[in-house]
């Protein structure tokens, strides 16, 4: 194993951080705490790693190995772009857009892509008896056709209690996984947290060495009541082992916030399906985008200015999210040939004439690239305008101008359930019809259809309907979906 890896740094790694993440392995991995073989290797492996890699005159010889590319990151790409050129000195507050693009250049082959280990986490309560558990059996099996051969497969059954119907095995094992599935039956109450630490344990158990993409899938059309909190803690420990939590909530019932949280920790999404051919949809989507990804565990670590506040992020590809606030960021994973694009509201205090520039964010991007020898690269980044009394009129960049207008309407949507939340109906309607009249003008008849039917059925109600609210939120954000930029 590369001494890099074992340590969890990156290759400009500075002596400081090798010394903290030697530390930290070696607490981690003593004999005194961890009796056993595999860590008493693992500890000694660490402990020759740091001695090479301490030592300036040996870090260097042993650096020789590594082309200049995989030094230089040079088959990425980072690219920036704000919606103004230049931030203009005006009484009161202004916000601005800046759009983070990540891609990869051609070159790298896909075949070199690790494999991946995907684990289902089927709800199988009570309210799943029938034709919907059914479904959801019959799509997991046609998703083993998907998979590559090299890949592993784990299917996770809970209602108020969880068992491992099948335990990692390979994909090409349908024999031995495919009637395991069909003996799943509905029973019990719902409680997420159950289901999901036993997957996290399965991706857990076949260790963090093997380099392969880990992926929770967790299909559900309920509710879980007092576990929520568990469920919360458990993703952000997942989520420093580089396990991604992708939700598909299933029929009007599931608590669409609950997932949407649950999913953001991990740097993951949540999907709204309400037939058997969008769940389908959304299983190949995940197993299509495993098979190519080029890095996961992609964060952001920042600070910004202390006359900026960060109001907004949000991921519009590849899968659409919206992400924390607060660092670090989990922005999602990268695939090959596509662009991980994230849009940033920053909103900037009225600022003194004196000012010139201004850094409204400074951070370090973090990401696990499995298929290269060092896994762990980084990759600074400052998000910088300058500071002008006096500036032309100009226009946004083609592509911030699309990623606001939509997300406009994403956030006419939230307004409205705001309002609702606050008791004001009248307001909530407003902001209905508002969004219905933008969707309109965009040729979206069917969306606006369903937001003028849910305005009135909020006038009857003073709620949305649980399958209307959901239609509406998911379909605004199916909006930001822009085209792919083509590759260099």
């Amino acid at each position: 194993m590369d001494y890099y890896n074992l340590l969890e740094i990156p290759l400009d790694a500075t002596t400081d951080e090798i010394r903290r993440s030697y530390f930290l392995a070696a607490k981690k991995f003593h004999p005194d705490k961890n009796p056993n073989i595999q860590s008493n290797e693992r500890f000694i492996l660490i402990q020759k790693a740091y001695d090479v890699l301490i030592d300036p005159i040996r870090r260097k010889e042993y650096d020789e190995q590594f082309s200049e590319e995989e030094k230089k990151s040079q088959f990425l790409k980072m690219k920036l772009q704000f919606s103004r050129s230049a931030i203009p000195i005006i009484e009161g507050s202004q916000k601005i857009y800046t759009l983070l693009d990540i891609s990869t250049k051609n070159g790298l082959d896909p075949n070199s892509f690790p494999p991946i280990n995907i684990c289902l986490v089927i709800d199988r309560s009570t309210s799943m008896q029938g034709e919907l558990l059914e479904k959801i059996k019959f799509e997991a099996i046609n998703l083993l056709r998907l998979l590559r051969p090299e890949d592993m497969i784990s299917v996770i059954a809970f209602s108020d209690r969880a068992e491992i119907i099948v335990p990692p095995t390979p994909s090409s094992n349908l024999e031995q996984i495919i009637p395991k599935i069909q003996t799943i039956q509905a029973s019990g109450a719902t409680e997420i947290f159950q289901g999901l630490s036993f997957g996290v344990e399965v991706l857990r158990s076949m260790g963090k060495d093997n380099d392969q993409i880990r992926q929770l899938i967790l299909l559900t059309d309920g509710h879980t009541y007092g576990d929520e909190d568990n469920c919360y803690n458990l993703m952000r420990e997942a989520h420093q082992d580089g396990i991604t939590l992708f939700g598909i909530g299933v029929g009007d019932g599931w608590n669409d916030q609950f997932l949407d949280k649950l999913t953001q920790i991990t740097g993951g999404e949540t999907q709204f399906v309400s037939t058997a051919q969008e769940m389908y949809n959304s299983l190949i989507d995940r197993v299509v985008s495993a098979g190519v990804v080029l890095a996961h565990n992609v964060q952001l670590s920042f600070e910004t200015n202390q006359m900026v506040k960060l109001n907004y992020v949000f991921r519009y590809s590849p899968g659409l999210s919206q992400l924390a606030v607060d660092s670090p960021i989990a922005l999602g994973n990268l695939q090959y040939g596509k662009h991980l694009r994230i849009i940033f509201e920053f909103e900037i205090d009225e600022l003194p004439v004196s000012t010139t520039e201004l850094k409204l964010l400074r951070g370090v991007i973090t990401m696990d690239l499995p298929s290269l020898s060092v896994h762990r690269k980084r990759f600074f980044v400052d998000f910088n305008r300058t500071v002008k009394l006096r500036i032309d009129k100009e226009s946004p960049p083609a592509q911030i101008i699309e990623a606001m207008s939509h997300l406009t309407l994403y956030r006419i949507q939230e307004k409205a359930q705001e309002s609702i939340k606050l008791g004001d109906m009248t307001k909530a309607s407003k902001h209905l019809h508002h969004m219905a009249t933008h969707l309109l003008a965009k040729g979206d008849r069917n969306l606006a259809h369903t937001v003028l039917k849910e305005a009135e059925f909020l006038k009857n109600n003073n709620k949305l309907s649980d399958l209307g609210e959901k239609k509406i939120k998911y379909g605004t954000r199916a909006l930001l979906l822009l085209p792919e930029p083509e590759m260099d």
